[in-house]
C-alpha cells in the first residue's frame, strides 16, 4: 500500500512561493511588535533588458572583432591551406553577416531622418533646387 504523507505547514507555503515566483510575485514577511509575521504580497522588480541600440552595437562590436581574429588566422603562414581555406570561408560568412546588420542600421537611421523632414514640412517637393 502507498502511504500518504500528511502535507504539513511550510510544505505548503514552499509551493505557494514557487506558484508566486512564476507569476513574479514574493512573499515577504513583515515582522510587527506582536511578533507575529504577517505575509504580504510584493511585486518583484525585473531585470531591465537592454535595448534593441545596445545589442545591435554589441554585436557589431563582437563581429568586427571576430573579422580581425579571422583576419589573423588567415593570413598565419604557419597553417595549412586547407585551415586558412577554411578560415577564411568564416571570415566571408562572418563579414556578410556584419554588411547585413550594418545596412539594416543605416536604413533604420535613414528612416528616421526622413520622418524629421516629413513632420517639418520639408518633402522632397518643398526641399529649394540649385
Amino acid at each position: 500500500m502507498t502511504q500518504l504523507r500528511e502535507m504539513t505547514r511550510k510544505h505548503g507555503e514552499k509551493r505557494d512561493r514557487k506558484r508566486l515566483e512564476n507569476d513574479g510575485l514574493e512573499y515577504k514577511e513583515e515582522t510587527e511588535s506582536t511578533s507575529l509575521a504577517e505575509k504580504v504580497l510584493v511585486r518583484k522588480k525585473r531585470k531591465r533588458l537592454p535595448s534593441l541600440e545596445r545589442l545591435r552595437h554589441e554585436l557589431v562590436y563582437q563581429l568586427r572583432e571576430s573579422l580581425r581574429a579571422t583576419q589573423e588566422k588567415m593570413n598565419n603562414p604557419e597553417l595549412t591551406l586547407a585551415e586558412r581555406h577554411h578560415w577564411t570561408q568564416i571570415h566571408t560568412y562572418t563579414a556578410q553577416v556584419l554588411n547585413t546588420i550594418l545596412r539594416d542600421l543605416q536604413l533604420k537611421d535613414w528612416e528616421k531622418r526622413l520622418k524629421e523632414l516629413e513632420q517639418r514640412g520639408l518633402t522632397y517637393k518643398a526641399l529649394p533646387t540649385r
